[in-house]
């Protein structure tokens, strides 16, 4: 993206820009337009790259143009911005400095030199290869933490993607050489705390359409001609918003990446402006974080200007801008991230000059740097929490968290491998709705303020459905679910033969039905059940409220029910209990007895499904709730 004040007319008559641009592919001009709004419109024909309200600065294909040019368009050529640039290449010799640009032979052997780096600080750095185009030339990056990134956030940063647009390839060359070998608290703290995948050129065609030796002469788009910014699936345009057939690999293996990883937050590095773009790029709808977008690029702005106080004005004075607000695209990288990959993603543009005099790249790291990484650190604040079956106690992947009166246009997140969830948020309270098919949802409040991480205790959410294996002989039963016997007989499909509480029985008679003193199930209760066939009991229900649920227990001995789907220690599950020295709870196989300490012996944990007996040393008698499972 660029603004027309950044243009100049160039050296170039018309004629020689026309010859010149129809054999590079590639188009770049100016057009006027009487009403600013003709700019969506325009947006459908090219690729529009900035506006000054009047003017506008586009890029097309040979395709494109004379489309353009059928339809009455008057553009106006200029020179590309890589051939006005001052391209200085780096001659391999000595150390770099991060001051000249490197061949493609140079980037490539940098990036596979990172993960020794990173290695010899402790650190994990694994090179990505997401595969080779035709031309040879292959989409790399890395993916960075301390060799343990299991249950931490994923964040993405990623650069030209329009080839001419170099400043932020360098900057995030230079940025994974720091996270991998810098001792900074601040670095390290990014490091341990989170999943980093960082893709410095995601257009090589582009940035080495000449050849692998030079930028000079890069092209805004990929070696097919297409713009990989207006190519992405869109949620207002459709599935391809510029018309094209299939998506080009550099395209496909970023959807590929972003769907496999569902990253927690990211930004895109972009040239030929100095703003921080947000959400969304093709409607005027605000995003559902319209306000944490903006504090967030704000803060990223403001960041950057304790370095360079006249940084990020070209196009606001805040230096941060709504997409749409700035003008309307369709297929952006952005809004795909965004609607379709669950990933808070933003779009930097970090140089005015697309490929700037070489000797300024370190201006532009240094106006960056500090703002780079207190943008990956944003990713750390909001709301966190760990989702787990509540029977199995395994992680549960894919679990949506929802937040009411919130979320909208698929702001939602779901939970990772982990069961980890991550959700970047402005401050102030919420209710957040956590479900999973086949499970019950459940419903909590927060409250979190700008800038805190939150995290939340373990959530477990409760299965439909509560299986038991039932074998040969008496088995000790319980359920979390409220039942009666009609429920039972049906998912026991006629294997039942008696049913045994403390103080009464029933008995199934095939083509009768139930038969004795048993007519209700407690789930404060444990039943002793004889089947005839070894089967599996699928009960379903409304779990158990737990404060309506109170375990009595009498001097002596009681059969009790386990309402809880969580399997939890012994001493954790009757810590709401007082017992005496000498109790005793005993399953079917095992049992722990009360040492006026702590429950000692083979019996270390209650289970969902299993039934227990327990014995009182009290001469009165006692009534106690199980401790909630979250």
């Amino acid at each position: 993206m660029m603004l027309f004040h950044a243009i100049g007319m160039g050296s170039f008559a018309q004629q020689d820009l026309d010859a010149l641009m129809r054999s590079r592919g590639e188009y770049y001009f100016t057009l006027s337009l009487s009403q600013p709004e003709d700019i969506a419109n325009l947006s459908r024909l090219c690729s529009v790259d900035g506006t000054d309200g009047n003017t506008v600065v586009c890029y097309a294909n040979i395709e494109e143009y004379e489309k353009l040019l059928s339809l009455g368009y008057q553009p106006v050529l200029q020179t590309p911005p890589s051939l006005r640039a001052g391209v200085t290449m780096w001659d391999g010799i000595g150390t770099y400095n991060w001051d000249a640009y490197l061949t493609y032979g140079q980037y490539t052997n940098m990036m596979a030199g990172f993960p020794s780096a990173a290695a010899a600080q402790g650190r994990s750095c694994t090179l990505l290869d997401l595969g080779t185009l035709s031309s040879g030339r292959k989409i790399l990056g890395v993916r960075l933490n301390n060799g343990q990134p299991e249950g931490k956030p994923k964040f993405l940063y990623s650069s030209t993607m329009h080839g001419d647009e170099i400043t932020g390839m360098i900057l995030m060359l230079r940025l994974i050489d720091e996270l991998c070998t810098s001792t900074d608290t601040q670095v390290a703290n990014l490091v341990d705390s989170l999943d980093i995948y960082i893709f410095p050129c995601t257009n090589p065609d582009g940035t080495y359409y000449r050849d692998n030796n030079t930028v000079s002469g890069a092209r805004r788009y990929n070696g097919h001609n297409k713009d990989l910014n207006r190519h992405f699936p869109d949620f207002v345009y459709g599935a391809h918003p510029d018309g094209a057939s299939s998506y080009e690999l550099e395209a496909q293996w970023m959807m590929d990446l972003a769907q496999e990883n569902l990253f927690t937050m990211g930004a895109n590095y972009h040239g030929g402006a100095e703003v921080v773009n947000y959400p969304y790029d093709c409607t005027f709808d605000l995003s559902a974080d319209d306000e944490w977008w903006q504090s967030v690029g704000q803060e990223y702005v403001d960041v950057c200007r304790e370095v360079s106080s006249y940084y990020m004005v070209s196009v606001t004075d805040s230096g941060i801008t709504n997409g749409a607000q700035w003008y309307v695209i369709a297929g952006s990288r952005q809004d795909y991230m965004n609607y379709y990959a669950q990933c808070r993603e933003l779009t930097i543009e970090c140089s005015i000059p697309k490929t700037p005099t070489a000797s300024r790249l370190p201006y532009y790291w240094n106006s960056n740097h500090a703002a780079m990484l207190a943008y990956m650190g944003q990713c750390l604040k909001g709301i966190h929490g760990f989702v787990y079956d509540a029977v199995t106690g395994e992680p549960i992947v894919g679990a949506e968290v929802f937040v009411q009166n919130h979320d909208s246009r698929n702001s939602q997140v779901t939970s990772h491998a982990a069961g980890d969830f991550h959700r970047p948020i402005k401050g102030g309270t919420y209710t957040i709705v956590v479900s999973k098919e086949g499970y019950f949802p459940q419903t909590i409040e927060v409250t979190v303020a700008d800038g805190q991480r939150l995290d939340l205790d373990n959530i477990y959410l409760v299965p439909e459905t509560q299986s038991i294996a039932l074998s040969d002989g008496w088995i000790w039963w319980s359920t979390y679910f409220n039942l009666n016997l009609a429920q039972l007989e049906e998912a026991l499909g006629g294997n039942a033969l008696h049913i045994v509480s403390q103080n009464s029985s029933v008995s199934y008679l095939p083509g009768y039905g139930w038969d004795g003193s048993l007519t209700e199930l407690e789930p404060s209760k444990m039943y002793m059940i004889e089947i005839s066939t070894p089967c599996t009991l699928s009960l379903s229900g409304t779990p158990v409220n737990l404060s309506e649920c109170p375990i009595s227990l009498n001097p002596g001995y009681t059969w009790i029910g386990y309402p809880l789907a969580q399997s939890m220690s012994v001493n954790e599950a009757l810590s709401g209990l007082t017992p005496s020295v000498g109790d005793v709870i005993k399953s079917q196989n095992g049992m722990a007895m009360y040492t006026g300490i702590s429950w000692q012996g083979t019996l270390t944990h209650l289970e969902p499904g299993k039934g227990y007996i327990y014995k009182s040393n009290a001469t009165t008698d006692k009534t106690f709730s199980f401790p909630a499972s979250n």
